[in-house]
């Protein structure tokens, strides 16, 4: 066994809540002044203890007010994008309490003394408000009011009975945030069951219908009603606090306004919605080929294979030189070609951390791309047995000399990079632009993942990458998957909790290890057949599939029978939906995500605030994930009719069911109402057009529908019309006419075809 990925856990603690401590504290008692200036007000405020800090008040958009406490407020963003919006109508308001910042959507009520900010929509009804008066009956405080001390600043709001919290990146315990408190401090997780994070983002949502987004990269805390129930806190390691109120009629409309800052979702290409097939890892070329004959022979549809550090010179499973193993992989443009006349495209992995014995570590350091300490030495990574340089990314000729690294290996064929890592950085630091290392280390996987991203772009015409690590707008470059999970069903629910939150802070994509990474007792323990069937049958219908672990196999015949039918079978349901699944990612130009929490939807129903075990992908299918080998599980069906994709039994929500399973089958639902486009078997995502396309109906209400699909190639526009006796799906400019099929309730489908009135009774 390869060893060396074996980290040191106790060398690389999250940060412990003492570092978010105040000494000294400070709370904001007193606006002595407000002043229009331009498009923005400033104001100075005063504290229980006489001292002055500015304040910045600044509606960006009606539904947007930039708020800036502190020095700093001309300093430029590190995350907002350049299209941000920067400006909306206002008007101001004097009263004896404070004054009124009114935009067409909103209020923003500043009380002068005690200070404090309210937000209202323009009915009134309060959204937000900072709370003041979390004591105990000791006249203690539980969370201190809105405030500042040396090195730290914080955000106190009030937190209601009744409200859910959303959002602050990729954390596995529940979705719902209430309760928590955790650093948000980027870090290898070691796996997926602890308050440590991958991708940390500091946008946090809630029920009330406000969204606040730090645009701050420091270190921060959270404490959302865990030291009371009463307030929650956000603590940043600054001397200032930058943040942006929103406000929205659900979820959809804050993650837009979040996108609307930081940038909407770019969308993969149509063969990255295919399986990925990976494992820690192919050793060699011609275990390689093997597995890619072997998928064609068991007729397996697959469009990705990845290679995991094997491929290079260094292989140690964390730094890496980007240059080709060739005694491993000899000849590798002539192997990438023989894929790619199978149908394969080939991914893969790098890391920013550079092996000090390497060429490429020379050239960087004598060329000043790598990070240095105070004294000029290098700033090495030192969790792994053998330390390693970093790539410097806030040095421009740093990112042009790593893409360059990056391009001639994409130019030799490799499809995507598996941007691993990035959660390090050198404590010691000084970067080339001058931000402390603390300040920078949240950020770096954001400058990392979009120089391989640009990259790739500028060498095949699309942006992609397969990353682990994430913060404030890393959904511009997707994808993102899950991390470490262990090999267990419980770490199956988290790594659905961690991608869902995720996507609840903006994503719109996501993946994890099907089958899990390590095994426990023992690392290189593979799942179980039954743990394996069940997670990828998860993950054949979720937004990006690939099937990836720790040294054992992946393929699913590694697992005997019945293990590989049925993940052949649900391999090719998820070609059949491409179609349905690429429509559904065109959406997110809309801002819209392919997998989503029923939250998303159905923001109102309270009880979907607390269902992080199953979700909704695409518009029409809701996927229920079972947990154990067979059995029986409960689901909650939102409001609508809902079809047994297996059996067509409708059941109309919001309710619960009761559902059993054997182990062939995941528990899956169609929206009454949808229309399923489907293709043809395909062994990859590129084989053909996907034609002839096949229209599965489930009817819902009476009346007509217009519908869209869309691809790549052409734009369908189809009308369905339901009433009593009969259904007619009509439209769509094909040059054949497609066959139908009508599902009902009550009896077995009808077929029929497109542009035909099929009597259902």
């Amino acid at each position: 066994m390869d060893r060396a990925r074996l980290v040191e856990a106790l060398a690389d603690s999250p940060r412990p809540a003492s570092d978010f401590l105040p000494r000294s504290p400070r709370h904001l008692k007193r606006l002595r002044q407000l002043e229009a200036t331009g498009a923005s007000l400033r104001g100075e405020l005063e504290d229980d203890r006489g001292g002055r800090l500015a304040l910045e008040i600044w509606p960006v958009a009606p539904n947007m007010i930039r708020v800036h406490l502190g020095p700093g407020a001309e300093r430029p963003s590190r995350l907002l994008t350049p299209d941000a919006p920067a400006s909306a109508d206002w008007s101001l308001g004097q009263h004896s309490a404070g004054w009124s910042i009114s935009t067409s959507a909103m209020t923003l009520e500043v009380d002068r003394e005690p200070y404090r900010l309210r937000l209202t929509d323009r009915s009134g009804r309060e959204l937000f408000a900072e709370e003041l008066l979390d004591r105990d009956i000791r006249m203690r405080y539980h969370h201190r009011p809105s405030g500042y001390s040396r090195g730290l600043a914080w955000l106190t709001a009030r937190l209601r009975p009744d409200e859910a919290l959303f959002g602050l990146g990729e954390h596995f315990g529940a979705m719902n945030r209430r309760g928590q408190g955790f650093a948000a401090w980027t870090s290898d997780a070691y796996g997926i069951r602890s308050d440590r994070a991958y991708k940390n983002l500091p946008l946090l949502i809630s029920s009330q219908g406000y969204a606040v987004f730090f645009d701050m990269t420091s270190p921060f805390y959270y404490d959302l009603g865990q030291a009371s129930t009463a307030a929650w806190q956000a603590t940043a390691r600054a001397n200032h606090l930058r943040f942006y109120l929103m406000m929205g009629d659900g979820i959809p409309s804050l993650l837009h306004g979040y996108q609307a800052l930081t940038g909407l979702p770019a969308i993969p290409p149509a063969w990255s919605f295919g399986l990925w097939m990976s494992r820690w890892g192919y050793r060699d070329r011609k275990e390689v080929m093997a597995v890619a004959r072997r998928l064609r022979a068991e007729a397996i549809p697959c469009d990705v294979i990845h290679i995991d550090p094997y491929w290079l010179r260094y292989h140690e499973g964390h730094h890496c030189d980007l240059t080709w193993d060739e005694k491993a992989f000899p000849r590798p443009a002539e192997m990438i070609g023989q894929l790619k006349s199978m149908g394969f495209r080939v991914s893969l992995w790098e890391s920013p951390y550079v092996p000090t014995t390497s060429e490429m570590f020379r050239d960087g350091r004598r060329k000043g791309f790598l990070f240095k300490d105070r004294a000029g030495k290098p700033a090495l990574v030192r969790r792994w047995r053998k330390p390693s340089g970093v790539v410097d990314f806030t040095n421009p000729a740093a990112v042009a000399w790593f893409k360059d690294r990056n391009r001639q290996v994409l130019e030799t064929g490799a499809a995507v990079m598996k941007t691993d890592f990035a959660e390090d950085m050198p404590d010691d630091a000084v970067p080339h632009d001058g931000t402390p290392a603390e300040q920078l280390h949240n950020l770096y996987p954001l400058l990392y993942q979009r120089a391989v991203f640009e990259a790739t772009q500028e060498v095949h015409g699309y942006g992609l990458i397969w990353g682990r690590s994430g913060y404030a707008g890393s959904q511009r470059y997707p994808v993102h998957w899950g991390g470490d999970p262990g090999c267990t069903f419980e770490d199956m629910a988290a790594s659905l909790r961690g991608a869902l939150s995720w996507i609840l802070s903006g994503a719109a994509f996501a993946s994890f290890d099907m089958g899990g990474f390590f095994g426990i007792p023992t690392l290189t323990d593979p799942p179980s057949p039954e743990l394996y069937v069940r997670w990828s049958q998860m993950g054949l219908l979720f937004s990006h599939a690939r099937a990836h672990g720790h040294t054992a196999p992946r393929e699913p015949w590694a697992y005997g029978e019945p293990a590989l039918t049925i993940f052949r079978k649900y391999a090719q349901l998820r070609y059949r939906l491409l179609p349905y699944l690429y429509a559904a990612a065109l959406n997110v130009a809309k801002g819209v995500p392919l997998a989503r929490p029923l939250v998303y939807d159905h923001p109102s129903d309270q009880t979907t605030w607390h269902v992080d075990d199953e979700y909704l992908l695409g518009p029409d299918l809701l996927v229920a994930p079972m947990f154990v080998p067979r059995g029986r599980r409960d689901i909650y069906l939102p409001a609508g009719g809902w079809y047994d994709f297996w059996t067509n039994q409708r059941f109309d929500g919001p309710r619960w069911i009761a559902y059993d399973a054997e182990l062939e089958t995941l528990p899956l639902f169609v929206r009454a109402g949808a229309v399923l486009p489907m293709g043809p078997d395909l062994q990859y995502a590129n084989e053909r057009s996907w034609d002839p396309l096949s229209f599965d109906i489930y009817p819902g209400e009476n009346g007509r529908t217009d519908l869209q699909v869309s691809d790549d190639h052409r734009e369908l526009r189809l009308q369905l019309t339901v009433d009593e006796r009969s259904v007619l799906l009509d439209g769509g400019q094909l040059d054949y006419v497609p066959d139908v099929r009508v599902h009902r309730p009550d009896g077995t489908p009808i077929d029929g075809r497109l542009r035909e009135r099929i009597e259902v009774k």
